[in-house]
């Protein structure tokens, strides 16, 4: 066992690296198996992971004293993702038009005004944040070769953030901004890029992309998910907490795991959709 000051602390890494590699393989296999099911199989996996996701989001909310509402905002929160699934993304403006009628409608049958803004819009924006992006997963599911294009964009953006963890671990020396996390570093940011730009080059195994937009998507995709991480980290540290939840040992909470997804899985469709002719790979 070690003994020293730092060689507790390398301990501790290693054993928290452990139980994110373990979580991964075990995890990964079963999402790789939803994913190419589809259906609504994976309809329910998305639903499942936004619904605690956006309860994780709430309750650390709620530590700061806030009062979103919790059971009204996962509720309404699940009609966008079985909306997609069953009118596809043309359901989007009424869905979200009706989440916000009864939002407001919540506040006001209230009858109070203490706290009304922040109410409507901490309940809203959880629901827009996590439940309305995560659900592009569903409308590129939908599109043609929709298994393995959500395959790719899980799987670039997570190897671009195992690629920042350790990179930035390994040879993090230029802070890249404290204010939102004090860990995280410009090396760790670059090596997010190019180890993107290498996943989306492994891809090519499976979707015949242009290397234009291969690479221009793995630096894309590099970029937008530490955004989405850090961003991730601005809420956690104006809420106080180091984690979103426990849930996944070495990983902490479903929104600490998905968060890079939230915003690298939209760019992914329209980038594809407006920039790379549907159909014309195989």
């Amino acid at each position: 066992m070690p003994t020293g000051k730092g060689d507790l602390e390398e301990y501790a890494k290693i054993k928290v690296w452990l139980k994110r590699t373990v979580v991964a393989c075990i995890f990964i296999p079963f999402l790789i198996l939803i994913i190419w099911w589809g259906g609504i199989v994976f309809l329910g996996l998305v639903c499942l992971i936004s619904a605690v996701a956006l309860f994780e989001f709430y309750q650390g909310i709620k530590k700061k004293g806030q009062k979103p509402f919790l059971i009204e905002g996962i509720s309404l929160g699940m009609f966008v993702p079985v909306s997609i699934y069953i009118w596809g993304d043309r359901a989007l403006p009424p869905v979200l038009i009706l989440i916000i009628f009864c939002v407001f409608m919540r506040q006001f049958l209230k009858f109070e005004t203490k706290d009304a803004f922040t109410n409507i819009a901490l309940t809203m924006g959880g629901i827009f944040y996590i439940c309305l992006l995560f659900s592009y997963a569903l409308i590129l599911r939908g599109q043609t070769s929709g298994a393995r294009l959500v395959i790719t964009v899980f799987f670039v953006t997570w190897l671009g953030d195992t690629g920042a963890y350790l990179i930035g671990r390994r040879w993090g020396q230029h802070k890249l901004c404290v204010r939102l996390s004090p860990y995280k570093s410009m090396e760790g940011f670059i090596g997010a890029v190019l180890i993107s730009c290498v996943a989306m080059l492994i891809s090519r195994l499976w979707l015949t992309f242009p290397l234009f937009h291969t690479l221009a998507l793995g630096v894309m995709i590099g970029m937008v998910g530490q955004i989405g991480d850090l961003f991730e980290s601005m809420l956690k540290r104006e809420m106080g907490i180091k984690d979103f939840g426990r849930i996944l040992p070495g990983h902490g909470g479903v929104l600490d795991r998905f968060d890079s997804l939230l915003f690298t899985v939209p760019l992914f469709y329209y980038y594809v959709k407006y920039l790379i002719t549907l159909g014309n790979f195989s």
